[in-house]
């Protein structure tokens, strides 16, 4: 698993991954690693955000509650640059109560099984790199 200060040097799809729990950020990670993704973690949401303008990740799953900056904050400044605007965002939460409004492509309620998680970041990479329009319900 790379950790927060690694740069992506690879041709493999990164996905940036922000998680406050570390055991569950470190098993996501070797899930979607073993899946040939490169993958780069935060285990803070500003630490994250300061990743994804390093990275430009194909992809970021962050969750919801986090302390200081909840996910809802980090699709928001994702969005506020021009550059991190076509980047798809996963918000997952073991919450039942995530924001409708939400800027993000795709929810989901943990637990979250693999099959999910899979079909949804291969799902969200394929529309992104076909060039196929983002579903935009989710982005108010």
């Amino acid at each position: 698993m790379m950790d927060a200060n690694a740069l992506s040097d690879t041709r493999l799809p990164t996905i940036l991954l922000i998680d406050d729990e570390q055991d569950l950020l470190a098993a996501w990670a070797l899930l979607l690693e073993l899946e040939g993704f490169h993958v780069v973690t935060a285990v803070e949401a500003r630490k994250g955000v300061e990743l994804a303008h390093r990275l430009h990740p194909a992809l970021v799953i962050t969750d919801l509650m986090m302390p200081e900056m909840d996910g809802t904050q980090v699709c928001l400044a994702l969005r506020a640059d021009p550059s991190l605007d076509d980047v798809p965002v996963i918000l997952w939460s073991a919450s039942p109560d995530i924001p409708d409004d939400a800027l993000c492509e795709c929810t989901l309620h943990k637990p979250v099984t693999r099959e999910t998680l899979l079909s949804n970041v291969q799902g969200l990479l394929r529309a992104a790199c076909s060039g196929v329009q983002r579903p935009s319900a989710r982005r108010r």
